[in-house]
């Protein structure tokens, strides 16, 4: 078998569409990764998955976690505009993974 060299995707900035899809997916999950911090245990697995116009929608793993989340709406709004990216969000949407 021949010896192919690894490719190192993390700096892959290819132009149009799918690079404007990389930029992202990178950082939405550095956004995930500030919000890991700051929400509670309970609520620690939700995930940031689409932001548009002043909405930002997160889905969690399970419907207990997305009925807890919906409880907390006021919470989870005040934790994203601590976020210096997100302050301008004003509504938030709560989806459930439902792995299919």
């Amino acid at each position: 078998m021949a010896y192919k060299t690894i490719t190192n995707l993390a700096n892959f900035e290819p132009g149009g569409e799918l690079g404007q899809m990389f930029a992202q997916a990178k950082s939405y999950n550095q956004i995930n990764t500030q919000l890991k911090k700051i929400l509670p245990n309970a609520l620690n697995s939700l995930e940031l998955c689409r932001i548009k116009e002043k909405t930002a929608t997160l889905i969690a793993p399970s419907q207990a976690v997305a009925f807890r989340a919906k409880k907390q709406q006021q919470f989870l709004l005040a934790s994203l505009k601590r976020l210096d990216t997100l302050s301008s969000i004003q509504t938030i949407v709560i989806k459930v993974d439902l792995g299919i």
